[in-house]
């Protein structure tokens, strides 16, 4: 199956949409305080920067993906290791995003179900969903994007009629290092940019790649902007210092005594859970498709059950929600750069120099 530009820009938005929007006020404000909504902004330069690193060596080589371009470029042993590292990336942070959604369903939804209950299921819906291949799950972004961000819309509507704006103020007072240190660090929740290096070897246009996730650069930015700055106004900086999912004690503040009690909260919570049900779903689809290309199996799905196991086995391996956010965090910050920039950049160089690539078809 092939994607088409319009089905890359809303797959990105989902990706980026993930369960890290949730903690994201709470580590903006770490590092610039009530300024922090200004940092997706800058962010957004990083991404730009993120985005000309693979597309410019995805572009070399329209049609193929991470497994088909890298043994071009460097030789097997080397290739084969970049792409088993990417694979292994891949189900670690889908692991640990898949614990992170089960334990805020349990915390707001289902508080006596067990957690490996909620993680089986939701990766038995993704497995059906991953093993018809990328342009279902295409096609599936489609569909749930409304239901996505429609409720999400509503509960942020809600949220900016009650919110204490004065929590702002005063503005700016924050240096330029700080602005820069903070914007890098909230540029990786833009990491699933790194999906492209796979994604658009399966699309239409490749050529039109970078419309597509400029566009999704963009909109994710904006939006996170905004629910930073909802959340600092809604419940105040220090407070979202302190709370791990701080856009949620947000929505649990904002409905107050109103009388559709829960009704905010579950809004939120099916926006969410559609966004991170496309970005767990994509994680193991392309970790499966790595498998499946690098042995030249004829089925692309052959390893989607096999890797179920796996991806369950690391979302289990924290003991509590602290430490599951502690992972998160420092796997982000050690390991989330590599697959947006050096790797894709020197490959990209080594092709430059030896001037490969494909002919455009």
């Amino acid at each position: 199956g092939k994607i088409s530009i319009r089905q890359t820009t809303l797959l990105l938005i989902l990706q980026i949409f993930n369960t890290s929007i949730l903690f994201l006020p709470r580590l903006a404000a770490e590092f610039a305080g009530r300024n922090g909504y200004i940092l997706p902004v800058i962010a957004v330069l990083f991404g730009l920067f993120y985005m000309h690193c693979i597309l410019n060596l995805t572009g070399r080589f329209p049609k193929d993906t991470l497994v088909e371009f890298t043994p071009k470029i460097v030789p097997a042993f080397i290739a084969y290791s970049i792409i088993f590292l990417f694979a292994v990336k891949l189900l670690i942070s889908t692991g640990l995003e898949l614990r992170l959604f089960s334990e805020m369903i349990s915390s707001i939804l289902l508080p006596e179900t067990p957690l490996a209950v909620i993680m089986l299921s939701m990766l038995l819906c993704i497995a059906y969903l991953v093993k018809s291949g990328v342009e279902a799950e295409a096609r599936m972004a489609e569909i749930i994007m409304y239901f996505a961000l429609v409720p999400l819309a509503i509960v942020f509507i809600a949220a900016a009629v009650k919110a204490d704006y004065k929590q702002l103020m005063p503005f700016f007072q924050i240096t330029a290092v700080e602005v820069g240190k903070g914007a890098f660090f909230v540029s990786l929740s833009f990491a699933p940019l790194e999906f492209m290096l796979m994604m658009t070897g399966l699309m239409k246009k490749p050529e039109k790649a970078q419309y597509a996730v400029t566009k999704a650069l963009v909109i994710t930015a904006l939006l996170e902007m905004v629910i930073i700055l909802l959340t600092y106004a809604g419940i105040g900086v220090e407070e979202s210092k302190r709370q791990i999912w701080p856009v949620l004690t947000l929505m649990q503040t904002a409905k107050g005594s109103s009388s559709t009690v829960g009704v905010q909260e579950i809004l939120m919570m099916t926006g969410w859970i559609f966004s991170i049900f496309i970005y767990i779903s994509s994680g193991l689809y392309f970790a499966s498709l790595i498998g499946s290309r690098s042995m030249r199996f004829k089925r692309e799905n052959v390893w989607v059950l096999p890797l179920l196991p796996v991806v369950y086995f690391i979302g289990s391996m924290p003991g509590s929600l602290a430490q599951t956010y502690k992972w998160y965090i420092n796997f982000q910050r050690y390991f989330g750069i590599w697959f947006l920039v050096p790797i894709p950049l020197i490959l990209y160089l080594i092709a430059a120099a030896r001037g490969l690539q494909n002919e455009k078809k």
